[in-house]
């Protein structure tokens, strides 16, 4: 049975507005009616959800973790917040490759005195170690690591996941490792190799699987040899279909390197050309991995200018005070660069510039 952790998690009195809306999300409640269905039988949890609230999280999380039959998430979109510690529910957790996760610090709306804002963060706290505790059931790592990455807001793609042991495997890795190995140690693309068959086999009169068992005795050592083909005997006794297929591996190849260069060019922004080439030419990581990173770089630019304009008002703080201006009789549009390049060398000084 498969059931869907969708849109945000609410609780149970919010529900009802929602499906009116006909807007997917998912209560504790709408969980719990749908583990009574499921008799106890494997489950199957699909979750794309930006998160929601995290008590509410926690009832979904219990519930699951509480269920007799095998539990199995996978994280078919986004992972984040209090949808992530759901997902520390599955027996197995399973990431899509176009996935992501996303852990990080509760947060609460509070008014009131300090007194208030203290209780607030106090509380906010121990509501992070908790969600550090799911975290930590699963992976292993200790909770100071955890409440470090929860700190940082840290974004995850599945294979910094499967590193930090918060799933257990990537979806379609299989898929996904002989892609790299027919591009890296020149294995036969799977298409093409479906091309050998359908090209040997026309050259019978009976496909091979197909033989009658009355003629397996004699077929025998003919579908060994044809078990037994390797990249020599088909270069050696077909060298037009080798030749085709080698070709044509080569053109996938191609082919596929230029859609990887391609998707990567499409989030080309300014600032990040550097991330841009080594993508292309040196990481050789996915469009998708791309963006992670440069989201990654966008934030922290946005941060070190905040940061950079915060030391530029202290250092403005500094400057000494003037008297009032008295007529110099210089035009006005001197004395204002004058004035201008005197508040510069005095910030110049004050950041121990030699001038």
């Amino acid at each position: 049975m498969k059931i869907n952790i969708k849109g945000p998690i609410i609780p149970n009195s919010d529900q009802w507005i929602y499906d009116w809306f006909g807007v997917e999300a998912v209560s504790p409640k709408k969980i719990s009616d749908q583990l009574k269905e499921a008799n106890n039988e494997d489950l199957v949890v699909e979750i794309n959800s930006g998160g929601g609230s995290v008590f509410d999280a926690s009832e979904i999380y219990t519930t699951l973790k509480d269920y007799q039959g095998k539990v199995t998430v996978k994280i078919v979109g986004i992972a984040a917040s209090a949808a992530s510690v759901i997902a520390m529910a599955g027996d197995k957790v399973m990431m899509s490759p176009t996935a992501q996760m996303m852990i990080h610090n509760a947060s609460v709306r509070a008014e009131g005195d300090y007194r208030d804002m203290d209780h607030a963060s106090a509380f906010l706290k121990n509501v992070n170690q908790t969600i550090a505790n799911a975290y930590s059931l699963k992976s292993g790592k200790p909770y100071e690591e955890l409440l470090s990455m929860m700190d940082a807001e840290t974004w995850l793609t599945p294979q910094q996941a499967l590193e930090h042991n918060l799933i257990d495997e990537i979806m379609f890795d299989n898929q996904i490792v002989q892609a790299v190995a027919s591009a890296d140690s020149g294995m036969i693309p799977k298409q093409v190799i479906e091309k050998i068959r359908n090209e040997l086999s026309a050259n019978k009169t009976e496909p091979i699987n197909s033989l009658p068992k009355a003629n397996v005795m004699n077929a025998s050592h003919e579908k060994e040899e044809e078990d037994n083909m390797d990249i020599e005997k088909l270069k050696n006794e077909y060298p037009e279909l080798y030749e085709q297929i080698k070709n044509e591996g080569y053109e996938e190849g191609v082919k596929a390197e230029n859609q990887r260069i391609q998707a990567i060019e499409e989030l080309e922004l300014p600032g990040n050309e550097e991330l841009v080439n080594k993508a292309k030419f040196e990481t050789k990581i996915t469009a998708q991995e791309l963006a992670v990173e440069i989201i990654k770089a966008e934030k922290q630019r946005g941060k070190n200018y905040l940061e950079n304009r915060l030391e530029d008002a202290q250092t403005l703080n500094k400057v000494p005070g003037d008297v009032a201006p008295q007529a110099s009789g210089k035009d006005e549009k001197v004395e204002a660069a004058e004035k201008g390049k005197s508040i510069a060398d005095i910030i110049n000084r004050m950041r121990g510039a030699v001038k």
